[in-house]
């Protein structure tokens, strides 16, 4: 059921030039049902001849067409001219005629300025399912005052006999009006605050309330999303082949850029939980060139297990002294970081890479038993001062252990999505 919500004005029904702007949307859009707002001084009129029904009912009549539906709403506000009441008014009303299915038509064109100014703003909010209309004037300008009957001295007859002539097969003059959508910009830009934040999934779930939103961008944001997450498929088709891309055999590289996010959003604690697999990691891999894993590792088809290979370790002296107490000769026994720390500071000749890894395993383990095993707020604060050290060194010297990177990925990854919005 198609409803018309129309305003009425001093050109309503219609004038000598013809169909005054709701008749004329009546008449070329034939909606099921109207619901006309009255100001005190229209109520008026329309409680004195009936003139704004009649000449709906006349209308229907002469097309051979079902009388619509029409309800009035009186209106008691005096001050016509303030938009302001009008929005909570109209926007409320609107509300309850629209549908997920069918815009309610709106006349635009008909009432005060006041009337006009709020149903364009609730328009550009884009919240409403409206289809706002404009109806041009007969002369396609602005009327003049002649060119209205003085609606207290109002000939209803003359005037129907008059505009069925004048719209005889006469042109259609209604136009939409394209407002801009200011809910979809507040969207838009909820959406890059979220981006700034590194907060991808909620940025997504936004960004696709905008039906505008560019294709890539959105590629782009999900993409981010599951990046964040160690998730590498839908980051290589994203970035492929810019200077964002995702590189599968990087997976250390790219866990110490989602710590680098962490860190930039404030969640201490998680950094902090973060760095023993980091440095594990990191330890690995300075310790290679030096002793391989399958000196101390024990490996099933081809797989290493990340516990010791005692029978390995036993025949080789120093390696067993170096690890006696790191007990590798319990069945089973993982290999820890202390006992990576141990091989480094026995078999790594680089005495940078040694100081740094020492420097990260004592913050490691002065933070660990705090963070691990007590239940407390964890301030930045309080996090250095157990650490011994800046929550932002770790992560410098994190990235220079690494050798291969590029700190602030996720910056340009951001840029790079905002460009597009």
């Amino acid at each position: 059921m198609t409803t018309l919500f129309s305003p009425i004005g001093t050109a309503d029904p219609f004038t000598q030039l013809g169909d005054g702007p709701m008749l004329h949307i009546v008449r070329h859009r034939q909606p099921s049902r109207i619901v006309l707002y009255l100001s005190p001084a229209m109520a008026a009129y329309q409680r004195k001849d009936q003139r704004y029904t009649t000449a709906i009912g006349r209308l229907s009549e002469s097309m051979g067409v079902p009388l619509p539906e029409v309800k009035i709403i009186e209106s008691d506000y005096d001050e016509v001219y303030r938009f302001d009441r009008y929005i909570e008014e109209f926007g409320f009303i609107l509300k309850e005629l629209s549908t997920p299915h069918e815009p309610v038509l709106v006349n635009a064109s008909s009432g005060t300025a006041g009337m006009a100014q709020a149903l364009v703003a609730l328009g550009s909010f884009g919240r409403i399912n409206m289809e706002l209309l404009q109806v041009l004037t007969p002369k396609h300008g602005i009327n003049a005052r002649h060119d209205r009957e003085n609606p207290d001295e109002y000939d209803f007859d003359a005037l129907w006999e008059w505009d069925c002539e004048v719209e005889c097969d006469s042109e259609v003059r209604i136009v939409p009006v394209q407002t801009p959508n200011f809910s979809e910009q507040l969207l838009k830009e909820n959406v890059i605050a979220l981006i700034g934040g590194f907060e991808y999934e909620a940025a997504s779930k936004i960004a696709k309330q905008i039906s505008s939103i560019d294709a890539k961008a959105m590629q782009m944001i999900d993409a981010a999303a599951a990046r964040l997450n160690l998730d590498g498929g839908a980051p290589a088709r994203a970035f492929g082949g810019t200077d964002l891309c995702y590189r599968a055999n990087g997976f250390l590289l790219e866990y110490l850029y989602v710590m680098e996010v962490r860190l930039a959003q404030g969640h201490w604690a998680e950094f902090m939980r973060s760095l023993s697999p980091a440095l594990t990691e990191l330890m690995k891999e300075k310790l290679r060139p030096y002793l391989s894993e399958r000196a101390y590792e024990r490996f099933d088809d081809g797989k290493p297990t990340g516990r010791f290979d005692a029978e390995v370790i036993s025949a080789d002296p120093r390696l067993a002294s170096t690890l006696q107490s790191c007990h590798y000769d319990n069945r089973g026994a993982f290999i820890s970081n202390d006992a990576y720390s141990r091989l480094i500071e026995e078999y790594c000749t680089d005495a940078h890479v040694a100081d740094k890894i020492r420097q990260l395993r004592r913050a490691e383990r002065q933070s660990r038993n705090s963070l691990a095993h007590s239940l407390r707020a964890s301030t930045r604060r309080m996090i250095e001062k157990e650490c011994g050290m800046s929550l932002d060194s770790i992560m410098k010297m994190l990235f220079e252990l690494h050798g291969s990177a590029n700190p602030g990925l996720y910056g340009r990854i951001n840029q790079a999505i905002i460009a597009r919005l």
